[in-house]
């Protein structure tokens, strides 16, 4: 499973996120369900990225780990 994702990549929480997501002040654990849009990648880092939530339309900084992929982004 792709660990890394590319701006444009369509993400889904894992399972287990809702752990890790209800106890960071800037996630609301409502929209673990939602998908997130890849919207902006940080050079220096494999395990951070910017992602907007489809749901709510907020862009958030997220952790790799956090998501499995939907659907991969076109080239």
């Amino acid at each position: 499973m792709k660990t890394v994702f590319k701006v444009g990549d369509l993400l889904r929480f894992k399972e287990d996120s809702y752990w890790r997501t209800e106890r960071a002040s800037f996630v609301d654990p409502r929209n673990v369900a939602s998908l997130v849009l890849v919207t902006d990648s940080i050079e220096s880092s494999n395990r951070f990225f910017y992602g907007l939530v489809c749901s709510t339309g907020e862009t958030h900084l997220w952790s790799h780990d956090q998501f499995d992929l939907v659907q991969e982004a076109s080239s």
